[in-house]
This record gives C-alpha cells, sequence and structure tokens, in this order.
C-alpha cells in the first residue's frame, strides 16, 4: 500500500492539527504546496486525518455520499431530547434514502417562485435596520450584519412580523448554539451547568416552533419556509414530521444567518477597500434602481453586483473548509483510506488555484464577465447531493441587502483597524466601520491584522 504523503511529527497528528488550527489558511496553503492534492496528518498504513485539495478531490469525494458522508462524531448530543430533535432532524447529518427523501420534500420552500416572496420582507428589514443607523457615525459592521441576517431569517423561516419577536427568537436560537462546545465537552445535567442550560432553551425552542406549527395549520395560506415544509408531500402522500419540521427549521437558521452575515460583512469590506469598484457598483445601482429596493427582475441587470459577490464567496468563502468522513474503505487520489477516515476538503484553496483563477489572491468581480467554473472549481455553498438547499434563497439576500445599503450610506473601514478573519470566516476583532450619506467619496484605508496576507 502506498503511503500518503504527509509532515512527521514526533508527537503525532495533533500536533499537525494544532498548526492547522492556530493559523488555518496558512497551514493549508502550505500542506498544498509541500505535498500536493493529497496529504496525511502523521504518518502509517491508516491515517486518521487526511486534507484534499483541487476540484478533482472535490469532486471524488462530494460526489459520493455512499463513501464519504458527514461525520456526527463531534456531537454529543442525546437523541431523545428535545435538543437531540433540534439538530438531528438536519439535511447536513442525514444520508441515503432519508437524505434524499427529506431534500425532495424540502426543495419547493426554495425554488425560485417561492424564494422570489421572500425579496420584499428581506428589503423591508434591511431598510428598517438602516433607519436605525440615522445620527450614528460608527458601527461595527459585522454585528449588525448579524442583528440583520438574524431578523431576515426569523421573518422568512418563521413567519414573525415584529422585530421584537424578531429579536427575541432570534437571541433564544443564538443562546442555544453558543453552548453546544461547552454543552459537547461536557453532557452533565445538573443545575446550573451549559448542559442544563441548553436543555431547558431546546425546551423553549422547541415549544416555540410547535404553537407555529400549529398556527400555521390554522392559515394556510402564509407564505415563509415553515407554512412551505408544513404543505410539502411526495408522491406517495409522505409528509414530515413535526419533530422533523421543528429539526429542519432550526438547522437552516442556524445554517444561515451567521454565513450570511459574514458574507455580507467580507463584501462590503472588499468593495471599500477597492474604489474604482466600489464607484462602479455604485454607479450601476443608481442606473438601475434610482434609490429604489430592487425587484426581483432588477437584480438580473446588476452585473457588477453579482460579479463583487460571487468575488467575495470566491476569496473568503463562508465555509473556507469543509469535512467528511470515510463510511467505508475507499480509494481517494490512488490511495486507499480505510473506514472511518476523517477528511478534509479546502474551499479556500480550490477558490486560489492559479491554474483555474488568474491572479488568484487579487478582488476582480470583472472576471465572472468571462469565467463559468464547474461546481467542484468554484464551491462556496459547498457541492454535490449536500449542496446547501438555500444557495439561491442567500444570494438573493445577498445582492437585496447590498444594493438597499449601498445606495443608503458611505462604507469607510476604520483607520489602522485589526482585521483578521478566523476559521468561520468571522473578523476575530470584529468590522469596525465609518458609515456616512452616501457622497460618492471613495477612498482605501491602511487596515492591520492579517487579511493583508489574503488579499493582494
Amino acid at each position: 500500500m502506498n503511503r500518503i504523503p504527509g509532515p512527521h511529527s514526533i508527537v503525532g497528528w495533533r500536533w499537525n492539527m494544532f498548526r492547522f488550527f492556530r493559523s488555518p489558511f496558512a497551514f493549508q496553503r502550505w500542506l498544498y504546496e509541500t505535498y500536493g492534492t493529497l496529504s496525511a496528518l502523521g504518518q502509517g498504513d491508516k491515517p486518521s486525518t487526511v486534507f484534499a485539495f483541487g476540484p478533482e478531490m472535490n469532486r471524488q469525494i462530494l460526489s459520493n455520499p455512499d463513501f464519504f458522508e458527514v461525520s456526527t462524531a463531534l456531537v454529543k448530543i442525546p437523541k431523545d431530547t428535545e435538543m437531540g430533535e433540534l439538530f438531528y432532524n438536519n439535511l447536513l447529518l442525514m444520508s441515503g434514502d432519508k437524505h434524499r427523501q427529506h431534500r425532495r420534500l424540502m426543495q419547493p420552500a426554495f425554488q425560485h417562485d417561492q424564494i422570489g416572496k421572500y425579496g420584499h420582507d428581506m428589503a423591508t428589514i434591511t431598510h428598517r435596520l438602516a433607519d436605525e443607523w440615522r445620527g450614528r457615525t460608527d458601527i461595527d459592521l459585522n454585528v449588525e450584519m448579524k442583528k440583520l441576517t438574524q431578523r431576515i431569517a426569523v421573518k422568512t423561516l418563521f413567519g414573525v412580523q415584529d422585530e421584537e419577536g424578531m429579536d427575541r427568537m432570534g437571541t433564544l436560537i443564538n443562546r442555544m448554539t453558543r453552548s453546544l462546545l461547552l454543552v459537547t465537552l461536557a453532557p452533565v445535567n445538573l443545575p446550573f451547568t451549559p448542559y442544563h442550560r441548553a436543555l431547558r432553551i431546546a425546551e423553549q425552542l422547541h415549544a416555540q416552533i410547535r404553537f407555529m406549527l400549529q398556527e400555521k395549520r390554522r392559515e394556510p395560506d402564509k407564505t415563509d419556509v415553515l407554512a412551505a415544509l408544513i404543505r410539502a408531500h411526495d408522491e406517495d402522500g409522505a409528509t414530515l414530521t413535526d419533530e422533523e419540521l421543528i429539526g429542519h427549521t432550526f438547522s437552516l437558521y442556524v445554517a444561515g444567518h451567521e454565513t450570511t452575515a459574514n458574507a455580507l460583512t467580507w463584501a462590503i469590506y472588499l468593495l471599500i477597500q477597492h474604489p474604482d469598484m466600489y464607484s462602479s457598483v455604485i454607479e450601476e445601482l443608481n442606473v438601475v434602481l434610482s434609490g429604489s429596493p430592487p425587484t426581483l427582475e432588477q437584480l438580473s441587470r446588476l452585473p457588477l453586483l453579482d460579479g463583487a459577490i460571487k468575488e467575495s464567496l470566491r476569496l473568503l468563502p463562508p465555509a473556507s473548509i469543509g469535512t467528511r468522513v470515510t463510511a467505508a474503505p475507499c480509494d481517494l487520489g490512488g490511495y486507499s483510506l480505510p473506514e472511518r477516515t476523517n477528511v478534509f476538503f479546502s474551499q479556500l484553496v480550490t477558490h486560489r488555484l492559479p491554474e483555474l483563477y488568474e491572479e488568484p489572491n487579487r478582488f476582480k468581480p470583472q472576471r465572472w464577465e468571462t469565467i463559468k467554473p464547474t461546481a467542484f472549481e468554484y464551491l462556496p455553498f459547498s457541492a454535490g447531493p449536500h449542496m446547501c438547499i438555500g444557495w439561491h434563497f442567500a444570494m438573493q439576500e445577498l445582492k437585496i441587502v447590498l444594493a438597499v445599503l449601498l445606495q443608503r450610506y458611505r462604507f469607510s473601514v476604520v483607520r489602522d483597524a485589526r482585521i483578521s478573519p478566523n476559521l468561520m470566516m468571522r473578523p476575530v476583532h470584529g468590522m469596525p466601520m465609518r458609515i456616512g450619506r452616501q457622497d460618492g467619496r471613495f477612498e482605501r484605508v491602511p487596515v492591520r491584522g492579517t487579511i493583508d496576507r489574503m488579499i493582494e
């Protein structure tokens, strides 16, 4: 058996994983440049962890769910609790026939016509947030984008109408997700422990969403995602159970709002740090929209905005790395992998391969006028059977939010701010911004942090 190349360490693979978590982007690039498209952390005939790079590896991993499945090894949540129902009824963690059936049932909620119905809510909620900024000159853009995408998610997923209700529901869900690491490390159900608190939050969420289910069944004309999922059925008449509905809407919220907030944050940052492109996008918005929120038809007439979003997702993808685990012994890149091998694939490295993207570390939205990469060369929403079911929803949200905010405000990053993305593409020191009326003045501002090592 050929041994997979990779870095040696006298203390084993854990030291290399430490190096990865300490400096994930630099370590991935070093692995690829040193060892090629496949490398193992720790040597031996049965490596526990491998890193795979490039479109061909992406294709082999993501198009074959019979051999590569999403791992649940890190999720230490009992399945027979309300918290378990929230987390395990999740497309990402399903495989085989169950995954195919649930994805088929959920697909109508994310078809083009249905997503179009959410556009008005997205624009209205964005305008309301922009109104809250009146009189302010400084914001943390990432905090504000999380507030915005949380409100949009709660409104479009659950149909909650008022900002107070949106924020209350979003806060409850965020308290749950923030407790996950401690819950996993110490699943002890004693008073005052994180696990005990998480169980109580899960019970509240469970009861709240179940109440919403009852309400929506009495009002069949509702257009939110939860209402669409309630109506969903396949050709045999099968529908989603209440427990499955609760879990899917919870997981859609968790998967969608923070990644979209980060994507919005980086798109604005990259635009304002490239004044010529920033000016061109504003001019396009002025010509097509004249200060109004975009209609769905108008979104298709904003190619520069579309290119800026795609380019931002290429350079700083909200999911910068993905993981799978081998479900059975299999081959990958000409090497044999045993069952239960952890496999990392890298959107970040793929998106910066010079053979795919000329000047790969530069922000060049105009490149999207001429290139059409395959699903395994450009995969900000992953690819294959487990590709994000809500990617059309996310792209529409990104375009609408940016169109509204860029027309109303001029953004400028605070001079010498520390701008450093982490593995989940969250700016770890925030994104401090100066805001003012959009007056057409654009200037690049010097910053510190690791971002300058990632963007030329």
